[in-house]
Parts: C-alpha cells; structure tokens; sequence
C-alpha cells in the first residue's frame, strides 16, 4: 500500500484493510462530542479565574502580606511536583486497564467546590497556615479534573486537526467561564465593579450550580476511550515512567518552552490586579479590560483555529508568542500614568487576548502530537504523565514566577495598601511588568520553534501507531480462533 497522495490515513482504513474489526472504534469527531468535553471546563475554570485575583484579595482585604502570599504560592508549585506526575501516572494505570479517565475528571471537579469556598471565602480572621491548606487543596482538586480531562482530548481524537478543533473548544469554554467571572461584579448583586470578597461569594455560588449538568452532559455524551492493547498494559512504576520520558526529545523542548511562557505570563497574573487598583488608581476598569481581553479572545477562536490549520501549531504558537511581546511592551507606557494609559491598557489587553485564543489552542494540540511520539518509541501509553508534567511546570512556574514578581515588587518598594509610591517604584514595575517577560517569551519561542514534529511528521507517527494497534487486534483474533477450535477438538 501507498499513501503519499493522502494527507491523512484514517484508523478505518487500516482496520478494512486488514479485515478486522477494532471492538471499541473511536467515532469521528463531531460537534456533540466537542461540546460534551468541553462542557465541565465552565464551572471549574470559573473557579480557578479567582487566581488571577487571589494574591491581591488576600493582601487588600485580608491583611495578609504579600511575603506571606508568595510564599504559600512557592509551596504549592512545591507540592505540585509531587502530586501532578502522581496524578498522571495512576490516570495512564487506571486508562490502561478499563479505557476511561472519567472518574478521575468527575472526582476533581467534586472536590474542587469545597475547597474553593473555604479558599475564597476565608472569614474574617485569616492566617498563613489557612490560605495554603486550602490553596493546597484547591490546586490538588484541579489537577485531579485537569491532567485525565487533557488527555482525553487526544484519545477521542487521532487525526491532529481534529486535536485542533477540540481544544479550540475547550478553549472557548474555558473563556466563557472567564467572561462570567468578570460580568459578576457588574451585576446588581455585588456593590461596584471592583473584584471584592463578595464577588468570590458569587463566584463559588455559581460555579456551583453550574457543575452538575455539566458533569451529566460530560457523562452523557463523551464516548469512551478506545480499548488500549495489550502494550499499553505493560507493568511499571512511576520512577520508571519518569525516566522513560526523559528519552522524548520532543516533549522536553516542549517543556522548556512551557516553562518560559507561563514565568513570563506569571506577571501579569501577579501585578496586574494590584497595580491597576493601587499603582495606576484605575481599579474600576479592571473588569472591563479584563472582559475586553476575553471577548476578543472568544472572538478570534474560530479565525485563529482556521489560520493554525493554514500555518501549522508551530507556527500558530509563535504567533500568540508575538502577540505577547507586543503586549508586554506596551505596559512601560502604561505605567508612566499618563493621557493615555487607560487607552494603552486597551490595547495591552487586546493584544493579550488574541495571543491567548491562539495560545489554547496551538500549546495544548502540540503536546498531544508529542505524547504520540512517546507512545510509539517506548511502546506504553503515557500520555496522561506528559499533561501531568505540562500541568507541573505550569504551575510550578507560575508560582514561582508570581512568588517572585511579588516580591521583587515588594523589594523596589511598591505597597498596595499605600496612597502614595515612590518615584523608584516605576522603573521597577517597567521591568517586572514589560521586560522581563518579553524576554521569557523569546525564550520560549526558541524552545517551541526547535519542537521537529509538525503535522507532517505525526501523520507518519499515528498511521504506524494505528497499524500495531490493527496488528495487535488481528492476533488476538487469529488466537481466540486457536482457542476455540483447540476447545472444540477437545470436546
């Protein structure tokens, strides 16, 4: 057989070629399927939009320093080093043995409810050691929702555009549940437009009464996973699934990149609350820019996964990378109080939002393609442990990388809960907030750009992953045949 003519060679060729019926066919994608997993990706990202509030919450409201707050962020990126890879290899065991991660997905996004109540809504007297239980916790919940709900994606899905199109809508569910966290403040439910307390009330409130059909629909309408063969069901443990990833190449340029990126993203997570609502005294525009950024977000998802498709994930990767830097330089400007700093915060956070909708989908389809790699140079599916050491070094560096602008910040002298800054406080928020991360973006551009698998290379990578699959189904047919004609000649 020849397939240069074909772009894509589909798992049903191979098994009529062969002749042989694959028991658990993975369906083609369809838009039910999409909306069916991107649907609990709501209620649980509309909890985890707090974060991009919560170091400031804790210091304006709750007295908490900011030492205090970057710290507990610095153990949590801690702690995850242990649990995400932990998460990822019993998801992978677990995927192995029955075809499904969904307990996995349904269980985080349970847990996830009580913990970011009592994260989000503290009481009155608040102490170090009860923002980081429940930050603990909090994180724990998603990463259990987060890694297998990944994953999945890459197992309804074989072909690398469909991966496209399915992330593409998890992204936008993921920015519609963006959009809700911002327009609760400016609901006659809360008093002003400021992200307060009372707005983290409604928040877990609502995230709650979202969760439930999300989860039914999840439930309902995801198809399960096609049965793993045989290969997959190897015997190992977790150190030996660790060191085996270190041999893909690939996956760790992947990693490398991630780390930049999200460092360089850490800043605006960081900063940009505080400064708006002390520094710059524009906190009642927080919530429109920050709805601004996710309208144009959800607004170029369908455009941006048409232009990925016509350029390839690479390159729709480094386009977001250059949308970012684009942003990050016109925060000098912002920060010099002028005219014209509401209008530059504008285009900062338009520029922010296209790099955002391209970002979610391009990042995300990149690693399935390099799990697949994994999976066929060592034979064992571990894709779930690849998510899990993205998810890792996502958060790890984002709270790394927040622990440390907060602190740096504190060390040039910025204070949140004063009227007043001193004159040095610029120049230090100018290279937290524009240099710094421009910087880091390159950085992780380069390691994105050296990646050497394109769609090209994974067609090859999943035809032969399809083949031994297909072989593997044909044996088992050709034995249970022995079997049973050895059974027959015995009776």
């Amino acid at each position: 057989m020849h397939f240069q003519n074909q772009k894509y060679i589909y798992y049903s060729d191979y098994l009529n070629m062969s002749n042989q019926r694959h028991p658990k066919h993975v369906p083609a994608l369809n838009t039910l399927t999409s909306l069916a997993y991107s649907a609990p990706v709501v209620p649980v990202l509309l909890l985890i939009a707090s974060t991009n509030v919560l170091p400031g919450i804790y210091s304006k409201y709750y007295g908490l320093s900011l030492a205090a707050v970057s710290l507990a962020m610095l153990i949590a990126g801690l702690f995850d080093a242990f649990t995400d890879p932990s998460i990822g290899y019993w998801a992978d065991r677990y995927n192995a043995r029955t075809g499904s991660r969904k307990p996995f997905v349904i269980g985080g996004a349970l847990f996830l409810i009580p913990s970011a109540w009592f994260l989000l809504n503290p009481g009155e007297s608040v102490t170090f050691i009860y923002f980081l239980f429940w930050y603990l916790a909090f994180y724990l919940a998603y990463t259990l929702f987060n890694i297998p709900h990944l994953t999945v994606a890459k197992e309804v899905c074989r072909r690398s555009d469909d991966r496209n199109k399915i992330f593409a809508y998890r992204s936008l569910a993921g920015l519609i549940a963006f959009a809700i966290f911002m327009v609760i403040p400016m609901t006659s439910l809360t008093e002003g437009n400021e992200i307060t307390p009372q707005v983290m009330h409604y928040l877990v409130v609502t995230a709650g009464i979202l969760l439930l059909p999300m989860l039914y629909i999840y439930l309902r309408y995801l198809p399960t996973s096609a049965a793993r063969p045989e290969f997959s069901k190897k015997s190992e443990n977790p150190l030996r699934a660790m060191r085996e990833l270190t041999n893909n190449s690939p996956l760790k340029l992947y990693l490398l990149g991630t780390a930049s990126y999200f460092i360089a993203m850490s800043s605006d997570t960081a900063l940009k609350f505080l400064v708006m609502s002390s520094y710059l005294d524009m906190g009642k525009y927080f919530g429109y820019l920050f709805l601004l950024t996710i309208i144009v977000s959800i607004i170029v998802v369908k455009p941006g996964l048409w232009f990925i498709e016509r350029v390839g994930k690479k390159k729709g990767c480094l386009v977001a990378f250059a949308f970012n830097i684009l942003s990050f330089s016109a925060m000098p400007l912002v920060l010099l109080k002028g005219d014209y700093s509401l209008h530059l915060y504008a285009f900062y956070s338009l520029s922010l939002g296209i790099s955002t909708a391209l970002a979610n989908i391009a990042f995300y389809s990149i690693l399935s393609d390099v799990s697949d790699y994994g999976t066929l140079k060592s034979g064992i599916d571990r894709s779930a442990t690849c998510f899990s050491l993205q998810s890792l070094a996502q958060k790890t560096f984002m709270a790394v990388g927040i622990a440390i602008y907060i602190a740096l910040a504190d060390r040039f002298g910025f204070d949140p809960v004063a009227s007043s800054q001193d004159e040095g406080v610029y120049w230090g928020l100018a290279l937290l907030m524009g240099i710094v991360p421009i910087v880091f973006t390159l950085v992780g551009g380069l390691f994105i750009f050296l990646i050497p698998i394109d769609e090209c290379r994974h067609d090859i990578i999943r035809r032969r992953l399809d083949a031994r699959e297909v072989r593997f189904w044909r044996d088992a047919e050709i034995d249970k045949s022995r079997n049973e004609e050895k059974t027959l000649k015995i009776e």
